[in-house]
């Protein structure tokens, strides 16, 4: 099959495969957090997905206000606008969480905040302070679900009904939530079992935290689908120990970047990248007692980047120096070169 001559760019993009990387070395993997990172983590744990939150955890301290930033924009269903429609019903609906469900833990972390922020005020509340909705004489409890079941008893019972819940992924269907405040502390403990009502197709394309307003527009649903399937730029990495006096190294980075994961430029008979792997190593002074930077040309064929869908480029850089024992922080910057690709990560190693 011919191909123009000018150049063209495409980019693969793949869901996150789960690598097992053995850390050989000493890795810390959890990074100390200021307290404009805990408040955001905090705040977006019901939306962020677990490889952005991944990528943060191994962010230099110096990147993370970029992320927050990029992270927003992501979602933004009018980014050409200065306004971040999406960001702001969020925030809001933390708070009207906080006003309107009240007990033993702030309103948005308890369940029915979690809802309310997730899918909006219910088209129905029925509140039901003396305990759950009476047992209909002809009705056989064997077919009641598990959470309406519990819904039938002296706790305090709220039930929530949704007409349209996710209409933009399927034929609008009602969606019935039943909240019991089992403890009797005002923290109303969701009963219902999501798998036992909405459809299997929808309920395992739905995970909350990807999908999170449901109301929002149907070219932003689309967007946040093309999200889900892992549009961002990551690699994979592991320390391993050496003992080689020979070559003054005794740990070496590899790094495993997923091909669907890199934005390829289209020449006549290859596709190719350009990577850009900046290392710093540092002692606990905050010595720089390493560096380097190296390029990595790819090249290869599309006919075998699809007949390998899974494969990564590896990559394996002996740090030449013999490091003393100790605790060492690691700065890695990767950039795709031909394309807007780059992502930083701070690894703590100790020897």
């Amino acid at each position: 099959m011919s191909r123009p001559s000018t150049k063209m760019y495409i980019s693969f993009f793949l869901l996150a495969i789960p690598l097992i990387l053995a850390s050989c070395a000493s890795v810390e993997k959890k990074l100390a957090l200021d307290p404009v990172s805990e408040d955001f983590l905090s705040k977006v744990r019901y939306i962020i997905t677990a490889e952005e939150n991944r990528i943060f955890m191994e962010l230099p301290p110096e990147a993370r206000g970029k992320f927050i930033e990029d992270f927003w924009q992501r979602r933004d269903p009018t980014p050409g606008t200065e306004r971040n429609e999406f960001k702001e019903l969020y925030l809001k609906r933390i708070e009207e969480a906080n006003r309107l469900f009240r007990g033993a833990k702030p309103g948005w972390l308890q369940d029915r905040g979690r809802i309310y922020i997730l899918f909006g005020p219910p088209h129905e509340r029925q509140v039901n302070p003396m305990g759950g909705r009476p047992m209909d004489a002809y009705e056989d409890p064997r077919s009641l679900l598990q959470s309406q079941r519990q819904a039938t008893g002296e706790k305090p019972t709220e039930i929530w009904v949704y007409y349209n819940l996710f209409s933009h992924l399927h034929k609008p269907q009602e969606v019935r939530l039943i909240f019991v405040d089992i403890h009797g502390t005002g923290d109303y403990v969701l009963t219902t079992d999501l798998d036992e009502t909405m459809p299997g197709s929808i309920h395992s394309m739905i995970q909350p935290n990807i999908y999170q307003v449901h109301e929002l527009s149907k070219e932003e649903a689309a967007r946040q689908r093309r999200f889900a399937r892992g549009e961002l730029f990551n690699f994979f990495w592991e320390a391993i120990p050496t003992n080689d006096r020979s070559t003054g190294s005794n740990l070496t980075l590899r790094l495993q970047v997923p091909y669907k994961k890199m934005v390829f430029q289209v020449t006549e008979e290859n596709l190719e990248a350009r990577l850009n792997l900046k290392i710093a190593v540092r002692n606990r002074q905050g010595e720089v007692v390493w560096s380097n930077e190296l390029v990595y040309p790819i090249r290869i064929r599309e006919s075998l980047l699809e007949a390998n869908r899974d494969a990564s480029y590896e990559i394996n850089v002996p740090v030449n120096i013999w490091l003393n024992k100790g605790e060492y922080a690691i700065y890695l910057r990767l950039a795709n070169e031909i394309a807007d690709q780059e992502i930083e990560k701070l690894i703590k190693v100790k020897i």
